[in-house]
């Protein structure tokens, strides 16, 4: 039997678009980002229903030399974009890079809350400019008559709960968001481990203030209502205070 060069030619480049598209496939955070990374943002994803959809999203990403690399989730439903360094591109930009292409995207969480002098449609465009300029926020809806304002953000961007109030509160804006105070009985840890609880619990998104009774094996924490929970709080001091928290004596204030 005659095979051909063009014959063999041809059977190689079929192998290696599998082998290509099996790699990419499998390596959706292989190129870095995501996570908390300031380089990396994961974002959620709707209009890919192939491989060949998400090569050719890849592809099309790629060509923005901000973009470091782009690869798409096994399920289809999440991108992971690694930028070249931090400022190089903004989450709107990515966000209609992905929709120029044909696919609908947002970042991957959600807040909603009010703002008590949100009055007119002017208020509501300061708004959405000032949330904008906010690095991993984007301004989901403003309802003037109920005063909410819905926003999406990346976590691994803005990290800090108190900079998206703090921001707003500085543009003159109310922001009306209750704070739960939980005071949690641990079985006690050496201040070294309370210092180490304390500061990683700030880091917790969510998180306004935290502080530690060492020798009441207290840890007293204030968080903005429904922007975290307990059970990541209970971690974090568990993790980090080498400690088991009593859960059955935990108190709970909102105000």
């Amino acid at each position: 039997m005659n095979i051909s060069c063009k014959h063999i030619t041809l059977v190689v480049f079929l192998l290696s678009s599998l082998v290509s598209a099996y790699t990419i496939s499998n390596r959706a955070y292989a190129c870095g980002g995501g996570g908390s990374s300031p380089d990396g943002i994961a974002l959620k994803l709707r209009g890919v229903s192939n491989l060949a959809e998400a090569i050719k999203l890849k592809a099309a990403l790629q060509k923005n030399e901000a973009i470091k690399c782009a690869n798409v989730s096994k399920d289809k439903t999440e991108i992971c974009i690694s930028i070249l360094c931090p400022g190089a591109i903004t989450e709107e930009q990515i966000i209609k890079a992905i929709k120029d292409a044909g696919c609908d995207v947002s970042l991957p969480d959600y807040l909603t809350f009010k703002i008590d002098n949100l009055i007119n449609v002017s208020d509501g465009e300061r708004l959405r400019n000032v949330l904008n300029e906010l690095p991993g926020v984007t301004t989901g809806a403003i309802n003037l008559d109920t005063k909410e304002v819905t926003i999406n953000y990346y976590e691994g961007w803005i990290r800090f709960a108190r900079k998206i109030i703090k921001t707003l509160e500085d543009n003159g804006f109310k922001t009306v968001v209750p704070v739960d105070t939980v005071t949690f009985k641990t079985e006690g840890m050496t201040e070294v481990e309370a210092h180490d609880v304390r500061a990683y619990l700030l880091g917790v998104f969510g998180v306004s203030n935290s502080d530690i009774d060492i020798e009441n094996n207290e840890v007293k924490v204030g968080f903005y209502q429904g922007w975290t929970t307990k059970e990541k709080l209970i971690k974090t001091i568990e993790d980090r205070g080498n400690t088991m928290v009593k859960q059955d004596l935990m108190v709970l204030k909102t105000s």
